[in-house]
């Protein structure tokens, strides 16, 4: 069933839809420094882990397309229960493919004490609470990656919160999951519910949300890493990042220091020589 639901989209500084390019970028801006090799495995983790949930927010898109009109035979917009099934499947994939994403971030953290400090294991609620100062746009990330975690949470912890169905509502056009429940034995409702006629209810984050509240955290990570080793080879480095085929084809932000602060200006130019030879032609015999 599909009802509707609030218009009151975040106001975020998010303005551009990760793509791989963006994690390409950030993967080799990390090869310009001497890391061990613990330090290399825990970085392409992340590179592989982030691919991953781009492809998984891509393949919650592609089940929310159906809930359009795609029949002639449609008078209206009716999504079958298998349709909405293909949502509920796409929607746990993705948010398990996000914790897989956050740990293995928490993992690299964890491989650069000498310039973050010691940051908490087993609990990646926790990891985000110890980010937060650190990190960037966190004053308005962190309620995002907090409710995705909370979120999967739910999806995967049911024995420690109270039972629950799910539908699919309309929020500001577009088709997401929602769980709902009934209060547990001493009356408690999940983080992050809000009432609902049957007891509590919570609404899948949106998934470009989480993806960007995520991933620009790269600059924070990457870049604090960068400013605590020689990084003089990327002067001449002629590596050009390639679009992929999900690429939007403009270019992405790769924001400055986190601070806001430009230390240096470098001027790099790739010059292509070609050689032109004499072309004489085979004589003919």
């Amino acid at each position: 069933m599909v009802v509707a639901g609030r218009n009151d989209a975040p106001k975020i500084p998010f303005h551009f839809r990760v793509g791989p390019i963006y994690v390409d970028i950030w993967a080799h801006e990390f090869t310009h420094w001497e890391s061990s090799e613990g330090q290399k495995y825990a970085m392409l983790a992340l590179e592989e882990s982030l691919h991953s949930l781009l492809r998984k927010r891509d393949d919650i898109q592609a089940a929310r397309g159906v809930f359009g009109r795609v029949s002639r035979y449609y008078p209206e917009v009716y999504p079958t229960e298998r349709q909405q099934e293909a949502l509920l499947t796409s929607t746990h994939d993705f948010f398990n493919t996000y914790y897989s994403a956050a740990s293995a971030m928490l993992s690299l953290i964890r491989r650069h004490t000498n310039i973050f400090g010691e940051a908490p294991t087993h609990s990646i609620g926790k990891f985000l609470k110890w980010w937060k100062p650190r990190g960037l746009f966190m004053e308005e990330a962190y309620p995002i990656l907090e409710k995705a975690r909370a979120f999967r949470a739910i999806l995967d912890h049911k024995e420690s919160h109270p039972p629950y169905s799910w539908d699919t509502i309309d929020e500001n056009g577009l088709a997401k999951i929602m769980l709902v429940g009934a209060p547990n034995a001493k009356g408690g409702s999940p983080d992050g519910a809000l009432k609902h006629p049957k007891g509590w209810a919570i609404m899948a984050p949106d998934e470009d949300l989480v993806v960007s509240a995520l991933a620009v955290q790269l600059n924070a990570l990457i870049g604090g890493i960068g400013t605590k080793n020689d990084t003089s080879s990327a002067l001449k480095c002629s590596w050009q990042a390639k679009p992929h085929p999900d690429d939007l084809g403009h270019g992405y932000p790769v924001f400055a220091h986190r601070d806001g602060t430009v230390d240096e200006v470098f001027k790099r130019e790739i010059v292509t020589e070609v050689t032109l030879s004499p072309y004489t032609a085979a004589k003919e015999t």
